[in-house]
């Protein structure tokens, strides 16, 4: 069985959406190894001495099995290749990417994928994704991963769901690439970086 991830982003000495971590990190390894006793991320890091944006990665099964701190850059991303893959599954955050990394592979000149699943849009190979119309933003209801950030927004009204095909993409004009390291905002790209 593969190992899980949670990435939790760090600034200033702070750790974000520790409560929605702790739910996933929990519920993950419930549902794959039954009987758990709950652990607190609060309990197991220590975000304090990282000042600068700081990716903390728990690598975990039914226990931690380790924890690093990464300085992280976000990576530049102005255009995206569309992709489809009719059977990739991802709905557990775990540390095996390969059918995401074959895809990511294919993207040709392009710095990412849009990935496509029976016609519905779903996430690049690392973000949650959400279109905007100019008045409001919509981000796919079948995503590869609920990403934690996404729930976030979600829970704020920030963005709503919507099914989403390939269709329905010329009919909005950016589309906004997020995860738990990368707020939403911080990648807004026009959707004509999307080659269709």
């Amino acid at each position: 069985m593969s190992l899980f991830i949670e990435t939790i982003r760090i600034i200033d000495g702070k750790a974000f959406n520790i409560d929605l971590h702790n739910q996933r990190l929990n519920s993950t390894r419930l549902h794959f190894f039954g009987k758990i006793d709950e652990i607190n991320i609060d309990n197991i890091i220590d975000p304090s001495p990282y000042k600068e944006l700081t990716k903390c990665r728990i690598i975990y099964n039914k226990e931690i099995v380790s924890i690093e701190y990464i300085p992280y850059q976000v990576r530049p991303v102005s255009s995206l290749r569309l992709v489809k893959d009719n059977t990739i599954e991802y709905s557990w955050k775990t540390t095996n990417r390969e059918t995401i990394n074959r895809l990511f592979a294919s993207r040709q000149k392009y710095d990412d994928i849009l990935i496509v699943k029976n016609d519905l849009i779903t996430d690049t190979s690392i973000c949650n994704v959400a279109f905007s119309d100019g008045n409001r933003w919509e981000t796919p209801e079948s995503p590869l991963l609920k990403g934690i950030q996404r729930e976030c927004l979600l829970k704020q009204s920030t963005i709503h769901e919507a099914r989403i095909s390939t269709d329905d993409i010329s009919k909005y004009k950016h589309i906004s690439l997020f995860n738990a390291m990368i707020g939403f905002g911080e990648i807004i790209l026009p959707i004509t970086s999307i080659n269709i």
